[in-house]
């Protein structure tokens, strides 16, 4: 299992718009903040262009993906936003060969699956995490830059059990995989399909009524995708609303935690919020359940 790099001020890195474009006045901050770290940001000229959906043509943004995974005077890259567009370039990057160097991968949202496939074929571990000053907080911010230049572990406490293999004191050595939800689902039956044997899988979700989130969830479940998993933990799923303004989704988690023979916690402050805390994946993780239950991701 290979662990995370560390940043030092004087680093190159590099942003990428692999799905979805921000606005100028976004990526400018997000790149104002990177250089406040001490660190040398490459951002291509023709980041963004004219497309139907994305923040580029497929072409342009697989070689702005192709050129920051291989580039090897840079030390990170790092998405400024999710959206949509990720999983068209996929195809592509099957195609090449993984560079010797492990670097620092860093999105969230439609980047699950280039986390889920840079871990699972290239046998990276990559951050679930995002640092917009416009979207997250300061001490969200602030603990990305803390997983980006310190040793440290990341450790999240007062995790909540959500059904009776959760309340049962027990510890877990594994790692974390795994993200959106949605995204996890579309990639069923991809050359990026979740492996979860064994592992502890994140799920989070944004804007997803209740029945949306049920299909996905049975959708996965039928597929054998949570089959002989160690563990699931719940992140943020927000905004999901009813039509008339009530939200099913926490007894819908709560209905497929006691449906589930493994454990299964909700984790706060990881997902889309304002509070967005970073969480390696692809790193060996510890997690304690029961009373006093807890998550920690080495790097």
């Amino acid at each position: 299992m290979k662990k995370l790099p560390v940043l030092s001020p004087g680093d190159a890195i590099e942003i990428i718009a692999p799905s979805s474009r921000s606005t100028d006045s976004q990526l400018l901050e997000l790149k104002e903040l990177l250089e406040s770290w001490g660190l040398k940001c490459i951002v291509q000229e023709d980041i963004f262009a004219q497309d139907v959906l994305c923040a580029n043509t497929d072409e342009m943004r697989f070689k702005h993906l192709k050129n920051a995974l291989c580039n090897p005077q840079t030390k990170a890259v790092i998405c400024v936003r999710g959206g949509y567009g990720s999983t068209r370039l996929i195809p592509k990057l099957a195609e090449i060969e993984p560079p010797e160097v492990v670097k620092l991968f860093i999105g969230i949202s439609d980047i699950t699956c280039l986390h889920l496939y840079l871990q699972q074929h290239w046998d990276w571990p990559t951050i679930h995490g995002a640092a917009a000053p416009d979207k997250f907080s300061r001490e969200s911010i602030a603990a990305v830059k803390s997983i980006l230049f310190g040793e440290a572990s990341a450790k999240f406490t007062g995790l909540i059990p959500l059904n009776k293999y959760a309340q049962n004191e027990g510890f877990i050595k594994s790692q974390v995989t795994g993200g959106n939800l949605a995204i996890i689902q579309s990639g069923v039956g991809t050359c990026w399909q979740m492996d979860g044997r064994d592992k502890i899988i994140l799920l989070e979700e944004i804007g997803e009524r209740g029945y949306r989130v049920d299909r996905m969830l049975e959708h996965l479940k039928q597929a054998n995708i949570f089959t002989s998993a160690a563990a699931i933990i719940v992140g943020d799923f927000l905004n999901g609303h009813e039509p008339n303004g009530s939200s099913l989704i926490e007894p819908i988690l709560q209905r497929f935690a006691e449906s589930t023979a493994i454990p299964v916690l909700r984790i706060a402050g990881i997902g889309h919020g304002h509070i967005n805390f970073p969480i390696p994946l692809g790193t060996e993780a510890h997690l304690q359940l029961g009373q006093n239950a807890q998550l920690t991701c080495f790097r």
